[in-house]
């Protein structure tokens, strides 16, 4: 097993992860403050944000699901480099219309249109690096990736928030000129690495559940951890800037310090992870650190504080987000890796949707004692970690049930 880990991976996984720091650079900073220009500006209430926000999850989900059976049909690479050409021409938009102080239903429009070309492009992505790992190798590719991603999301916050003092606006102009960059690399360096089959078996919806009750079990587990940790994003943004008084440059500051812990503990976590194969163990210890953070959120004033929070956060981040495409393409038939995780988003995303109404809603809800919605949120996220834990002898009967696949037989040129 050892050994294994230690063979030197295809370099298009760092490609791949090139391409994910340039697009995360520069889409990080948008996501993280359009809802702030939709509070600060538009003076829309949080519950109608997290409505918008619940919608763009559902729309990113049922995209990915057909997206995800589409690179199944047409390999990676056509998905990878046709989606950033519209993408960067949309946020240009996006940038002309809040520079304009066009109407907030124009902004959003234009916002749900990336977040379908988006989502198009996601599933390929994650495929690509199953592509051309093996399963032993594949917690090591991942995170090779999420380092490249979370660098980007490091920087770009930090650069966003500056920007955005200047005139918020700008940080969609700066994620336009990012996704030409990541058109770029793309385009000039990366090969197919999947050459689907001349027939390809129909599927429907329930053909992944049919072929493996862990997942099935796995997505619903997630439909909960979705709904809980989304809270982690626009609910804790809009959070620390209504009601607890961060700046802008406060907010880039605890989303960057996110990033940079990733870089410096993901690569000492992954050695960790890789010296017991067993992923679901280790996201369920990643989903009861997540659970002690949420525990703490209502209990913290001032800056400091919410950096050592978002500190304590990014370490079950790191336990947890290498697992998912791991989890799932380790029990994945070749040709469906795209297919399970599009279903798996696809499920999933309902806990993301419900979790941006529902928890925006009772944020204000108990917004003078905001440590009894936090605990609540804590006390869930403990429930699910052993929930995790518990699925562990499925996971195992059926990832030792698939055949391991060699890069020979799945890349393609």
């Amino acid at each position: 097993m050892t050994e294994e880990y230690s063979k030197k991976i295809d370099r298009t996984v760092y490609l791949l992860g090139s391409a994910r720091f340039i697009r995360a650079f520069g889409r990080t900073a948008s996501f993280i403050f359009l809802p702030v220009i939709l509070f600060l500006y538009y003076h829309l209430s949080l519950i109608q944000i997290g409505i918008f926000s619940g919608f763009a999850t559902l729309i990113m989900a049922i995209i990915q699901y057909y997206s995800g059976k589409l690179t199944d049909k047409i390999g990676r690479r056509k998905l990878l480099i046709l989606i950033p050409p519209p993408v960067a021409i949309l946020y240009f938009l996006m940038f002309e219309a809040i520079l304009q102080s066009a109407n907030y239903i124009v902004i959003i429009s234009i916002w749900y249109l990336t977040v379908i070309f988006n989502a198009l492009q996601f599933p390929a992505i994650q495929a690509s690096v199953a592509d051309v790992t093996s399963k032993q190798q594949r917690l090591k590719g991942f995170t090779i990736v999420r380092l490249f991603v979370n660098s980007g999301a490091a920087a770009g916050p930090l650069l966003g928030a500056f920007v955005g003092t200047i005139n918020l606006s700008y940080i969609f102009l700066l994620t336009a000129v990012a996704t030409l960059i990541e058109l770029a690399v793309l385009f000039l360096a990366l090969k197919e690495t999947y050459l689907p089959p001349l027939k390809i078996e129909k599927r429907r919806f329930t053909t992944a559940f049919k072929k493996s009750s862990f997942l099935l079990w796995f997505s619903i587990i997630g439909i909960v951890f979705s709904f809980l940790l989304r809270q982690r994003g626009t609910t804790l943004t809009l959070f620390v800037f209504a009601f607890r008084g961060m700046t802008l440059i406060d907010i880039g500051l605890i989303y960057s310090l996110n990033g940079l812990i990733v870089v410096i503990l993901q690569y000492p976590i992954f050695h960790l992870m890789s010296t017991k194969s067993n992923f679901i163990y280790w996201r369920g210890v990643g989903t009861a650190i997540y659970s002690a953070s949420y525990a703490l959120v209502g209990l913290i004033f001032g800056l400091y504080g919410y950096l050592f929070l978002m500190g304590i956060m990014t370490v079950g981040e790191d336990f947890v987000s290498p697992t998912t495409e791991t989890i799932i393409t380790s029990i994945a038939p070749l040709d469906s890796r795209g297919t399970y995780i599009g279903t798996y988003n696809m499920l999933t995303s309902i806990g993301s949707f419900l979790g941006s109404i529902i928890g925006l809603y009772f944020l204000e809800y108990f917004v003078t004692v905001p440590e009894i919605f936090w605990l609540a949120m804590a006390i869930g996220l403990s429930i699910i970690s052993i929930a995790y834990v518990l699925q562990f002898p499925s996971y195992r009967r059926e990832m030792q049930a698939g055949t391991l696949t060699s890069d020979k037989d799945i890349r393609g040129g």
